[in-house]
């Protein structure tokens, strides 16, 4: 019988639209993964939000326990 995993991620993506920037908004990002915090980010653009959640969301599926 498989134990099941008690892995647990949080990721925080706040947006607020900002003029003059090339997406027209502005995101910091807050994330943690089995209780380790990494610093906050900052960016500006659709791709970089996207490959955050992506990084965030494959380091909580591929940590061993």
């Amino acid at each position: 019988m498989e134990t099941p995993s008690t892995r647990s991620g949080v990721l925080i993506l706040r947006v607020w639209v900002e003029s003059g920037r090339e997406d027209g908004f502005r995101a910091r990002i807050i994330q943690t993964v089995d209780g380790q915090q990494e610093p906050p980010t900052a960016v500006s653009r659709t791709g970089d939000a996207l490959a955050a959640v992506r990084t965030w969301l494959d380091e909580l599926l591929e940590r061993d326990g």
